[in-house]
C-alpha cells in the first residue's frame, strides 16, 4: 500500500488537473499585464485571453458572455446574487426569499444578514431522508411577495441532487427569480441554464479540477433580466459589478477546467458509479454501516456514510496518515460539529452525530477503493475495540 494518504475528499476541493496547471503557468508568464490596462498590447492581450475563458464558460452552459461575471468562487459569487439583488426586489415590493435548510453556509449566512439588518423575510423549507425537497412545498411556501428562490444543486456534505428542472418551472410560472450554487455539481453534470430557468448560478473553479480563489456568477441578461447591485466597490471592473484586478491566470485556467469537464464528463461519471459500486460492495461487510441520502440521486463521486458506534472525528484522527476524508463540512468552520445537514434529514440522532463523507475523482484508482474499504474497515475495528494508537 501507498505511503501517500489516499485523498477521498475531492467535495472540499478536487486536485488541479495537470493540463489546467499547464496552462496556468503559461498564462502567469504570458499574461502578466492589467486585462484592464487595454492602452498597450500587454494588456489587450491580456483582455483578449480573459475574453476567450469568458466564452468557453458561457458556451459550456448555455449562456451570452456577458452574463458572465468572473469573482472569487462561490461564496462571493452567491453573497453577490442574494445580497446585489436586494434593491432590485425591494423596488417590486419583494422582501420574502425561499431556500431550503441544506444550504451551503456561503447562502444560509448572507440570507441570516438580510434578515436581520434589511428587514427580508426568508423561509427555510426541509428535505426529508432521502436528502431531498419536495417541490410541491416551494410552490405553497411562494407568496406574492416572494421575489427569489435559492436551491443548490447538490448538497457538498451529501452529494444528493436537488430538483431544479421543476423548481424552475415553478419560477417561471409564479415570476419568481431563481438562483442556484451549482458548484458541487459541475464536474458532474451537465449545465443549461435557460433549460434549467435559472436567473443566477454561482460556480467555483477547485470543485472541478481548476484553481481555488475564482469562480463565476451568471446573471441572466435575458428577459426577465436580473438587475444586479455591486456589494464591492472599486475600479468597476466586470460590468461595475465586481470591482478588482482580474485574476488573469486563474480565469484562463478556469476556462481550460470547463473545456475538459465538458469533454471527459460522461466518460468520468460512467468510471466514477463503477468505483462507487466496488466501494459500496466492500462497505457492507461492515456492521452498523448506513448510506445517508437516496445515492439513486447523488453526485457519482460521494458517499455520505454512518457507522453506529463510530465517532468520525475519532476515526479521522486514527486514519490521517493513511485516508483523507471529512468528517463533516470543511466550508463552515474548524472544528467539527455534527452536520446540520445530517440534522435536517435524520433530526439530532446518532446517525446525524456519526456521518462522515468519501468524494473522489478523476485520478483515483481501483486501487485506491480497495485500500480505502481496508483502511476504513481495520480503522472502525480498532476504534470498537479500543486499539487506538
Amino acid at each position: 500500500m501507498s505511503t501517500r494518504p489516499i485523498y477521498m475528499d475531492h467535495n472540499a476541493s478536487t486536485p488541479m488537473d495537470p493540463s489546467v496547471i499547464d496552462v496556468m503557468e503559461r498564462s502567469m508568464r504570458m499574461h502578466y499585464a492589467n486585462p484592464s490596462s487595454t492602452v498597450h498590447s500587454a494588456g489587450v492581450n491580456a483582455f483578449n485571453a480573459v475574453e476567450s475563458a469568458r466564452t468557453i464558460i458561457a458556451k459550456a452552459i448555455g449562456a451570452r458572455t456577458t452574463e458572465i461575471l468572473f469573482c472569487s468562487g462561490s461564496t462571493e459569487a452567491n453573497n453577490l446574487a442574494l445580497i446585489g439583488t436586494l434593491p432590485l426586489l425591494k423596488s417590486k415590493g419583494k422582501n420574502h426569499i425561499i431556500t431550503t435548510s441544506i444550504e451551503h453556509p456561503s447562502v444560509l449566512e448572507p440570507l441570516n444578514y438580510l434578515q436581520s439588518s434589511h428587514s427580508v423575510r426568508v423561509t427555510y423549507l426541509p428535505v426529508d431522508e432521502t436528502g431531498r425537497i419536495n417541490p410541491s412545498d416551494i410552490e405553497e411556501a411562494i407568496t406574492e411577495n416572494t421575489g427569489l428562490i435559492s436551491v443548490m444543486s447538490a448538497n457538498n456534505e451529501t452529494g444528493i441532487y436537488q430538483p431544479l428542472e421543476e423548481v424552475g418551472q415553478i419560477c417561471t410560472n409564479r415570476n419568481v427569480l431563481f438562483h442556484s450554487d451549482y458548484s458541487q455539481a459541475t464536474a458532474f453534470r451537465p449545465l443549461d441554464v435557460i433549460k434549467l430557468g435559472l436567473h443566477l448560478v454561482s460556480i467555483s473553479g477547485h470543485k472541478m479540477y481548476g484553481p481555488k480563489g475564482i469562480g463565476v456568477l451568471y446573471r441572466r441578461l435575458r428577459k426577465p433580466h436580473v438587475k444586479l447591485s455591486a456589494i464591492l466597490h472599486g475600479g468597476g471592473q466586470e460590468l461595475g459589478l465586481r470591482s478588482g484586478t482580474l485574476n488573469t491566470p486563474a480565469i484562463i485556467a478556469f476556462g481550460e477546467a470547463f473545456k475538459l469537464v465538458s469533454k471527459h464528463q460522461a466518460k468520468d461519471n460512467m468510471q466514477l458509479l463503477a468505483l462507487r459500486a466496488k466501494l459500496l460492495e466492500k462497505l457492507t461487510s461492515i456492521p452498523g454501516l448506513r448510506v445517508n441520502g437516496d445515492i439513486s440521486f447523488s453526485l457519482p463521486n460521494t458517499l455520505s456514510i454512518s457507522v453506529q458506534g463510530i465517532e468520525p472525528l475519532a476515526l479521522t484522527r486514527i486514519l490521517r496518515d493513511k485516508l483523507i476524508f471529512s468528517a463533516s463540512s470543511a466550508c463552515s468552520t474548524e472544528k467539527v460539529e455534527t452536520s446540520y445537514v445530517l440534522q435536517a434529514m435524520f433530526g439530532d440522532t446518532h446517525r446525524a452525530r456519526t456521518g462522515f463523507r468519501l468524494g473522489f475523482g478523476r485520478g483515483t484508482s481501483e486501487t485506491d477503493i480497495d485500500n480505502t474499504a481496508k483502511v476504513l474497515a481495520d480503522g472502525i475495528a480498532k476504534l470498537r475495540s479500543g486499539q487506538i494508537g
